[in-house]
């Protein structure tokens, strides 16, 4: 798996682990303090919105506009929530 998937996987994870709409920067910090447990280099928030942009594409996870703040807030999709839920 290379690095871009493994970021994508590990954002889908925290995003469905997350009690509502996580912004870029939650999200960074969640993949970088798993991967520093894991002694690999943290991430930086460019490459967390382009793995965001990505799964968007793809219809894994949406921009959510209704929050408060300027900031970029993103949840995973119904069906792919639903799909997560079934798998587990």
């Amino acid at each position: 798996m290379s690095d871009a998937e493994q970021l994508r996987a590990q954002l889908v994870d925290v995003l469905a682990g997350a009690g509502g709409p996580t912004t870029t920067s939650a999200a960074r910090i969640a993949v970088s303090e798993h991967r520093g447990r894991r002694g690999r280099r943290p991430v930086v928030a460019e490459e967390v919105y382009r793995a965001l942009l990505t799964l968007q594409r793809r219809g894994v996870v949406r921009r959510v506009h209704d929050q408060p703040g300027h900031l970029a807030h993103w949840e995973l999709t119904h069906s792919h929530r639903h799909r997560r839920e079934q798998a587990g």
